[in-house]
């Protein structure tokens, strides 16, 4: 819950950060906070052409991304998951997200939804092997918390290059997932060249205010899965206070690599798209060969 109530305050040092790197004014800590209360404030507007689809899509999208958060720990382990049941639930908040698009029936809306679906289709394959490699290496143990437990009790210098490859690879899979540099810009509004923004323009107050907050939450779930599974030190460190600290500086630091990175990219065109699968495939590949160097 803490987290939770944090994640507004995480979104707005992720755009300060961007905004510093690009000499602009920055915004206050509690920027996001006003603006979801401003669109829970307002009044909601259904279009009579949209079915039930429309109004239960945001509340699936939102309860999923509440699970996500609530499922990987922060500074206890006392949370268990199925790694293979965590991303299912992902790829149905995806599902959902276009089915909404879909149902509303906007003119550009089969071209968003497709586009989704293609970045979904060029990601999802090298998820499911980042999976299964997690699962191999922790001895087909498919729980999070004894993967996380594996990681932590082992370490060699083969293997700490293994974990490398397969933090660039969820790395890119958090900016695929959350369609951000180079899939998506996220401050964008031309209507053919953005994905997930322009998902947005056909959502009313309260459904855009979900919508934002069940986006924020879910990149920084992505954000927890890689300190849980790649960044697991706790350096000494065991009182609850601490932990928790360090587990904030851990985000910050990731979120300064994030808009670090998208500040010197830019957004590739879509039919590129099958060159970073080919790359995060390349990657798995050099994975494997480490993995059985280190056996």
């Amino acid at each position: 819950m803490i987290v939770l109530l944090f994640i507004p305050i995480f979104d707005v040092i992720l755009k300060n950060i961007k905004n510093i790197l690009n000499g602009r004014k920055t915004l206050s800590l509690f920027q996001t906070y006003y603006d979801l209360i401003k669109l829970f404030r307002k009044s909601n507007f259904k279009s009579e052409f949209t079915s039930f689809i429309s109004f239960i899509a945001p509340l699936v999208i939102l309860t999923v991304s509440l699970i996500f958060l609530f499922l990987i720990p922060v500074v206890s382990l006392s949370v268990d998951i199925n790694i293979i049941v965590l991303f299912h639930l992902l790829w149905l908040s995806s599902v959902f997200l276009m089915l909404y698009w879909l149902d509303n029936a906007t003119y550009f809306g089969w071209l968003w939804a497709s586009r989704e679906a293609f970045v979904l289709a060029i990601v999802e394959p090298v998820t499911l092997l980042l999976i299964l490699w997690f699962v191999v290496i922790s001895t087909w143990v498919m729980d999070m918390v004894s993967i996380h437990n594996f990681l932590m009790s082992n370490s060699s210098y083969l293997l700490s290059l293994f974990i490398g490859i397969l933090a660039i690879t969820l790395f890119v899979i958090l900016l695929a997932e959350n369609k951000r540099f180079p899939f998506d810009n996220p401050s964008t509004h031309l209507e053919l060249t953005m994905i997930h923004e322009a998902m947005l323009l056909e959502t009313t107050w309260p459904q855009l205010a979900i919508m934002e907050l069940a986006s924020k939450i879910i990149l920084i779930w992505f954000v927890n899965l890689i300190i849980f599974l790649v960044w697991p030190n706790s350096y000494g460190l065991d009182w609850y206070i601490s932990l928790f600290l360090l587990y904030i500086l851990k985000v910050l630091i990731i979120l300064l690599i994030l808009w670090t990175f998208e500040v010197f990219i830019t957004k590739m065109r879509i039919f590129k798209y099958q060159n970073v699968f080919w790359f995060l495939l390349m990657l798995q590949v050099i994975a494997i060969i480490f993995y059985f160097l280190n056996k």
